[in-house]
Order: C-alpha cells, then sequence, then structure tokens
C-alpha cells in the first residue's frame, strides 16, 4: 500500500511538471513602462527623488553586469559599458542617467525570464527653470541585444521657489 501511494505521488508530480507551459520570450530584451515617480526629500526642498519601474522579458536570460564586467565591450571607456541608458530630456537638452545593473540570474542556464527593475535617480537642481522631465529608456543585455526604447510621460514638480497652482 506505501509503495502505491509513493508510486501515485511520483507519477502526479511529473503530470504536473509536465503541464507546465514553458515560456519564451524573444532573445532581444523587451521593456515596458510600470511607472515612475517623484518623491521630494522630507528633509530638504533641494533635492528629489525619480523612482522609475520598468519591466523587463528576456528569452535568454542574460541582463545584468558582473561587478568584473570591466574589459572590452564593458569596459569604462566602451559604448557598453552601461546597460541601462537612460536620457533625461529636457525642453532645451537632453542628460544623460545612464547605469549599470547587476546580473540577473546567476547560472549559465539558457532560460526565459521576466520581472520588473526599479531605477531610483537623486535629481539636485533647485535653481532649474523647468517645472517638469522626462525619462527616455532602454536596456542592453550581455549578448549586445538592445531592447525597446519606452519613454515616460512627463513628470511635473516645482522648483525651488515655485510653486504648482
Amino acid at each position: 500500500m506505501k509503495r502505491k501511494n509513493i508510486l501515485l505521488f511520483l507519477m502526479m508530480v511529473l503530470w504536473l511538471a509536465a503541464c507546465q507551459e514553458k515560456v519564451e520570450y524573444p532573445i532581444e530584451p523587451r521593456i515596458t513602462n510600470q511607472g515612475i515617480a517623484y518623491v521630494i526629500d522630507a528633509d530638504s526642498t533641494l533635492t528629489g527623488e525619480v523612482i522609475l519601474s520598468i519591466g523587463y522579458t528576456d528569452g535568454d536570460g542574460d541582463l545584468g553586469l558582473d561587478d568584473n564586467d570591466t574589459l572590452y565591450p564593458f569596459g569604462v571607456k566602451d559604448p557598453h559599458y552601461y546597460n541601462l541608458i537612460v536620457d533625461y530630456i529636457g525642453p532645451n537638452d537632453t542628460l544623460d542617467f545612464s547605469a549599470r545593473f547587476k546580473r540577473l540570474v546567476f547560472d549559465d542556464e539558457v532560460k526565459a525570464i521576466s520581472g520588473t527593475m526599479e531605477y531610483k535617480m537623486m535629481l539636485l537642481n533647485p535653481l532649474s527653470p523647468h517645472d517638469s522631465i522626462q525619462l527616455r529608456v532602454h536596456i542592453i543585455d550581455r549578448a549586445l541585444h538592445e531592447s525597446n526604447t519606452i519613454e515616460t510621460p512627463v513628470i511635473s514638480f516645482a522648483p525651488l521657489g515655485r510653486n504648482n497652482h
């Protein structure tokens, strides 16, 4: 009887494992805007933080860089040093807020991944005459595949000395 229960349990586990669909995504990363917020520092009216939530998918799971990824093509002076490309779009100019994000999968197994990451940027520009910002974003995987580009909605805020009315 005990042997029959074990066999039945193993068959059920195998059946459940076989029923799971394998998720497949293209090997090029794909991103979506999951939200953006501007949070004013409670201790100071001179600084604020933009928090950008980015949804991602990648078919081979090779997103992110290790700390030791410092040689070509990820070296400091190389074009792919940053894997999170963020442009701050102002009324008259564009500023680079690009960054590196850590590896998301730590084994070498090729597998599709999806999730959400947050990127926090400190804004310290109290003398800016502008009362809004917008961001343009894309990511690059370890195989140098580039994702689609997203743009955030415009974020409005009141710089120092101005009020939002």
